[in-house]
């Protein structure tokens, strides 16, 4: 079984450490570990060079994670897109690594 946690737990979590870490830096770690999972799924499938991935992205911070790992894959070579589902509440600057990238 795997445990679960309440909403409110976990932002008080993340509160307390972004609290003791330089702007953003959850954020990118929670991309980074995305992108790599990510990366371990498509090596099943011939690796990320030159895979298609889409992005589901929705707003706020969790879009913003989901935008920096496709950046992070998109860097290793993937075709990557995002389907904003709230293009107006995309995260700006995910979506500026991810155009970048």
């Amino acid at each position: 079984m795997r445990p679960v946690w309440r909403v409110a737990d976990v932002r008080a979590a993340e509160a307390g450490l972004m609290a003791t870490l330089p702007p953003g830096t959850l954020m990118r770690r929670a991309a980074a570990g995305l992108a790599r999972r990510c990366a371990l799924l498509l090596a099943d499938r011939g690796g990320v060079y030159a895979a298609r991935v889409l992005l589901l992205v929705g707003s706020g911070d969790n879009g913003g994670d989901t935008l920096l790992a496709g950046a992070h894959l998109a860097r290793r070579g993937a075709a990557v897109s995002a389907l904003l589902l709230s293009p107006g509440r995309a995260h700006a600057e995910g979506l500026a690594a991810l155009r970048a990238a």
